[in-house]
């Protein structure tokens, strides 16, 4: 908090001696919320870790929290055609042994500024990717994603808010991104072992994406891509990792009624950074990256989608109801050479009643369920688990 508080009164000082018109904002997210999850599901609410199975036994309980996605930010005029960008997120530093003291207390969401020159515009800081499908759910219990996520790793293509230079021309956005950090890819002898190394980036990751929009119905298709060099510590060879992205938007629009679903296939999603907490990302060293296998790379391949449909009821009242969707595919190494197959399947359900009971404040009841069948190693099947929760939401922005 202390950062925050700092960074406030640079603000506060630096306001009155410019001529930029500031804007700010925040959003304070509480929620009320009971969570049972039974003997198999690895992880719970990240807000409360104190939910978690163990022992073979089930686990249950009530948290109230607020949420990681609360946020103070401002939006700046600084003249006819350059606009900047600030926002910053908020976390509890007391969350049951969840993201507690240890974690970050505030935390940059989003820097830069936009440059309009007629035609287009020109965007660079950190901010949402071209890939994001935002706006396609309301969905916002806690999954073991901090909540009010949106279905951002519950089955929509997500790679988080990245430093990047965005170019965007009516409805096109293309991006070069920062590549991600997170390039495991292993091999397994035993024990997990770091099977390449040296990761070598010639080009930045890369994601674009179109708008097509009429009154009745709009389409949005993404793309994303990355490549880089690592060395096989075994053999001192050079592998290729590649990742890519491809996806599809869709919402209709019917009066007070929509229809939006979503759906996108992933190569290596763990390798460019597509995290997801419907499937899991254990089997040998991760199910979610490339993986060495006998001295080649074998890649992962990852599929997930939504579905969701809801109506603005009157001022006061909304209903909304959606499906998630992951699967993931991937040929792991065994001792002694050779490959086994590894497949989860992972669904989440949930239903909401949006309230708004005033200007800026909304209570958002929601019902879910996450169902993440059955673990597939080789034909064998292993339970991998459900969670269910009650949530309400109390959202106030202003």
């Amino acid at each position: 908090m202390k950062k925050l508080l700092v960074v406030l009164l640079v603000l506060g000082l630096a306001v009155p001696a410019m001529a930029a018109d500031w804007n700010f904002y925040g959003s304070a997210r509480t929620h009320l919320g009971y969570y049972s999850v039974d003997e198999d599901f690895a992880g719970g609410p990240a807000t409360d870790a104190t939910i978690r199975a163990g022992d073979g036994d089930d686990d249950a309980g009530t948290t109230l929290n607020i949420y990681g996605q609360s946020r103070f930010g401002a939006k700046v005029m600084a003249s006819d055609n350059l606009t900047g960008f600030i926002e910053f997120g908020l976390r509890e530093t007391n969350n049951a042994g969840g993201n507690g003291p240890d974690k970050e207390e505030v935390y940059l969401r989003m820097l830069g500024g936009i440059w309009n020159f007629g035609v287009g515009s020109l965007m660079v800081g950190k901010n949402y990717t071209p890939g994001t499908f935002l706006g396609y759910s309301g969905m916002g219990a806690d999954l073991g994603d901090n909540g009010d996520a949106n279905m951002l790793v519950s089955g929509l293509a997500y790679i988080g808010r990245q430093p990047q230079i965005r170019l965007t021309f009516g409805g096109f956005d293309f991006a070069l991104i920062q590549h991600n950090g997170s390039q495991d890819t292993v091999a397994y002898d035993g024990v997990y072992t770091l099977g390449l190394g040296d990761a070598d980036h010639t080009i930045p990751k890369m994601e674009a994406s179109y708008v097509f929009r009429t009154p009745v119905f709009s389409l949005r298709p993404v793309a994303g891509f990355q490549t880089y060099e690592a060395e096989n510590q075994a053999t001192g060879q050079d592998e290729t990792i590649t990742s890519y992205m491809l996806g599809l938007g869709a919402t209709v629009n019917l009066g007070p009624a929509y229809v939006k679903a979503t759906f996108s296939y992933l190569q290596n999603p763990g390798n460019y950074g597509q995290t997801n907490v419907l499937v899991l990302n254990a089997a040998r060293g991760g199910a979610m990256h490339a993986q060495l296998v006998d001295g080649d790379v074998e890649d992962s391949k990852f599929m997930q989608g939504t579905f969701v449909v809801g109506a603005k009821i009157n001022e006061m009242l909304g209903v909304e109801a959606g499906f998630g969707y992951g699967n993931v595919e991937q040929d792991v190494a065994l001792v002694g050479g050779g490959a086994e197959e590894v497949e989860q399947t992972g669904m989440l359900y949930y239903l909401q009643v949006p309230i708004t009971v005033a200007k800026g404040m909304a209570i958002i009841p929601e019902f879910g369920f996450v169902d993440r069948d059955d673990y597939e190693i080789d034909g064998v099947d292993t339970d991998a688990g459900d969670m269910w929760y009650a949530d309400i939401s109390f959202k106030v922005d202003f």
